[in-house]
């Protein structure tokens, strides 16, 4: 495609990763316009639209399609309607940025990537902190060979108090789907599988724990429609999973992630490989170690401040794509159904108490 080609950018969805991070990264972006956004709460979907200075308010996506026939339509709902919006965006023949995860089963994930090829169209997923610094720098460091064969890794997202909006969608399974899991389990599942080049998975053991949020404790101060703990509050969701994967070549993941624990805020990323291994803190810090002349080295690596945030890194990147530039990186459907099959064979493993073999 041209780079001159005008993008008409539609949102499905406006809570707030649409208001703060979808549309004004969107707007950013060189001959593209947020012409639409559309919400069931018509009142919020217009506040937001508000600040895009004219675009027009849906509360059918259906009806949005039709009428507006957007280039590329963002996907920031419950997860529970990630397939049928995505799907239909695809079907009326646009683009698609689905935030993650794509679809809450690998059955699901797959036909709307087989929908996306037979439209000739581009769906890709949110999962952005691949593009934070310290990711971007371990990926150099792994490609240029530093860490030989990435043998094992332990990927880990450990909150303190951070269960999103108690009692709406996100702690109800029937919207959500699941839990920590699905929420943040699928952003630190990509920057582990995304250094060590997405083998693929084959033997899945996983188990998962709702400990907090049914006692209405470790609630986070984010999330849309925040209720205070009640007996009202529904909570059926997962708060802890934890999992091993081992994957075909024989290398091994290590996955742990928790809204709410009784443990310090972690969020880090380790690599061993059989020449160097590294630790990738969340925003600002690689750890790297190897052998040098017979001598053990650490090499602390503080990296500059990023002057745009990985959100705006993968929207930058995704239309760059949409513009013809293979070179832009994305989340693409290989990789996107990976995170998929191991978060499904982790909830099959928790509920059926065995080992998953894919």
């Amino acid at each position: 495609m041209s780079t001159s080609q005008a993008w008409r950018v539609a949102v499905i969805g406006a809570g707030t990763i649409s208001q703060r991070v979808h549309i004004p990264v969107f707007q950013k972006q060189p001959n593209t316009t947020v012409v639409a956004v559309c919400d069931v709460n018509e009142a919020r979907a217009r506040a937001v639209a508000d600040e895009t200075g004219g675009a027009t308010v849906y509360s059918s996506y259906e009806k949005m399609l039709t009428e507006v026939q957007p280039d590329i339509t963002v996907v920031a709902t419950p997860n529970i309607f990630h397939k049928p919006m995505a799907t239909a965006a695809l079907e009326a023949g646009s683009h698609v940025l689905c935030e993650k995860p794509v679809a809450l089963t690998y059955h699901d994930a797959q036909a709307m990537f087989a929908t996306a090829a037979a439209h000739d169209r581009v769906l890709t997923v949110g999962t952005h902190f691949r593009f934070t610094g310290p990711m971007q720098a371990a990926k150099a460091h792994a490609e240029h060979g530093f860490f030989g064969r990435i043998y094992a890794a332990r990927t880990v997202w450990q909150r303190r108090n951070g269960i999103p909006g108690y009692g709406s969608w996100f702690t109800n399974q029937e919207l959500a789907g699941g839990g920590a899991l699905l929420d943040i389990g699928v952003h630190t599942l990509d920057r582990a599988l995304y250094i060590m080049n997405y083998p693929k998975p084959k033997r899945v053991t996983g188990v998962m724990f709702a400990e907090f949020g049914p006692r209405g404790r470790g609630l986070g101060g984010w999330g849309a429609d925040i209720f205070k703990p009640s007996a009202s509050a529904r909570y059926d969701v997962d708060d802890v999973a934890w999992a091993q994967v081992i994957f075909e070549d024989a290398s091994v993941l290590h996955f742990q992630v928790a809204w709410a624990s009784n443990y310090p805020e972690t969020f880090l990323t380790e690599l061993f490989g059989d020449e160097g291994g590294a630790r990738i803190g969340g925003l600002d810090s690689v750890e790297l170690y190897t052998m040098l002349n017979g001598m053990e080295v650490k090499t602390d690596t503080q990296l500059p401040a990023q002057k745009s945030s990985s959100y705006d890194q993968l929207i930058t990147n995704f239309v760059r794509r949409l513009n013809g530039d293979a070179s832009a990186d994305i989340v693409t459907p290989e990789q996107a159904l990976v995170h998929v099959q191991i978060v499904d064979a982790i909830t099959r493993s928790a509920a059926e108490g065995r080992e998953i073999v894919l």
